[in-house]
């Protein structure tokens, strides 16, 4: 076999080393156009039936012939304009013109950390071997996109938890300000007005004084529903149970006959459970007030799952809708609280579901991790 003559040690090094190899191996020179072999072994030669004297001056390329639309090339090119290593499988072609599968390991050779020569290993795999290979390439590609994808699912629940709880921080400190600042000061404008009815004389002003400490009155007790609304007070102090039975009282006051039921559960929960807790009720009646029609309400807390899940039901006798078809918007046209109920009790690892029928009521079922 004709060597290239070559005076720089490294190389000669380099020579005496391969030609003792087993494997196939080629040498392209990274400074000349085009990328011309410089160098094959005994085991090339063997492997693809052309000669030392046919191969040098030549690109690599010749051995794939007109088969040039495969991926593998594509990384090539990017590793040698990059100079980094690779590793793929080409269809190649030999002599003859029978193909066969190539594993190339190629990688760049430096010398004073110029890139100088490419060199590529080659080794004639079967189909057998090959898709072995193949399939643990496919199984741990996709074990790395499922841990990324896990990765990243697991970022997003924990931004949307940190949202949710933002956002009930927000109503919190809303709630507190409309009841302490605004609510205080309506109060006191009341008193005012009380301590100057007995400057109003005559029937025309008695009248404008009544109706405007009836407008006061109801103003405050607008404000505080919605103080009530943004944040219950009563969930801090007095936890879920008391809250909830307040909530019901009010939200179905002088409407549909109801029911409230909390079994089994311990008078204090996990903050994050008891908020989440009392906004699935919230929704749900103001959804029944709102769009149900109903004459009977049942909300139902109790403990299930050996005391580790707390479970939430809120039914109503109203005018229900197909809950077969999934659509949110029916009959909650007035927003998304059913995908904001939903999204809560996922955030948490829970379950939720709708039962509904046209004119047969709904249920709504939460399963929340205690």
């Amino acid at each position: 076999m004709v060597q290239k003559k070559h005076s720089n040690s490294g190389w000669q090094f380099l020579i005496s080393f391969l030609n003792t190899s087993s494997f196939s191996v080629v040498i392209a020179d990274a400074k000349a156009p085009d990328y011309p072999v410089v160098f094959v072994n005994t085991a090339f030669e063997n492997m693809t039936g052309y000669s030392y004297d046919e191969t040098i001056g030549r690109n690599c390329r010749f051995l794939q012939s007109s088969d040039r639309h495969q991926s593998g090339i594509a990384l090539i090119t990017t590793a040698i304009n990059n100079g980094q290593e690779c590793k793929c499988v080409l269809r190649n072609y030999r002599k003859d013109g029978t193909m066969f599968w190539n594993k190339l390991h190629l990688f760049p050779f430096r010398e004073n950390g110029e890139m100088t020569y490419i060199v590529g290993t080659q080794q004639e795999v079967s189909v057998d071997r090959l898709v072995p290979d193949s399939m643990h390439e496919i199984a741990a590609d996709r074990a790395k996109l499922v841990e990324e994808l896990e990765k990243k699912q697991r970022r997003t629940t924990q931004l949307s938890l940190d949202l949710v709880n933002a956002q009930e921080a927000e109503r919190k400190a809303l709630a507190r300000e409309l009841h302490d600042e605004f609510g205080q000061r309506l109060c006191a404008l009341k008193m005012l007005l009380d301590r100057s009815q007995t400057y109003f004389h005559g029937n025309k002003a008695e009248q404008i004084w009544s109706r405007a400490e009836q407008e006061l009155t109801e103003l405050i007790a607008l404000v505080r529903h919605r103080s009530a609304s943004l944040r219950p007070p009563g969930l801090d102090h007095f936890g879920l149970e008391a809250t909830v039975r307040d909530l019901v009282t009010r939200q179905l006051d002088g409407g549909p006959a109801w029911h409230f039921d909390y079994i089994n559960l311990p008078e204090r929960l996990a903050p994050a459970v008891e908020i989440t807790a009392f906004r699935i009720v919230q929704e749900s009646l103001t959804n029944i007030v709102r769009h149900s029609q109903a004459s009977q309400v049942e909300v139902r807390m109790s403990s299930i799952s050996h005391g580790n899940e707390l479970e939430v039901t809120v039914y109503d006798n109203g005018a229900g809708f197909d809950s077969s078809e999934r659509h949110e918007v029916q009959p909650f046209a007035a927003g998304q609280g059913i995908i904001g109920m939903s999204e809560r009790v996922h955030l948490l690892g829970g379950l939720f579901n709708i039962r509904s029928e046209p004119n047969s009521g709904t249920k709504i079922i939460a399963c929340i991790p205690l």
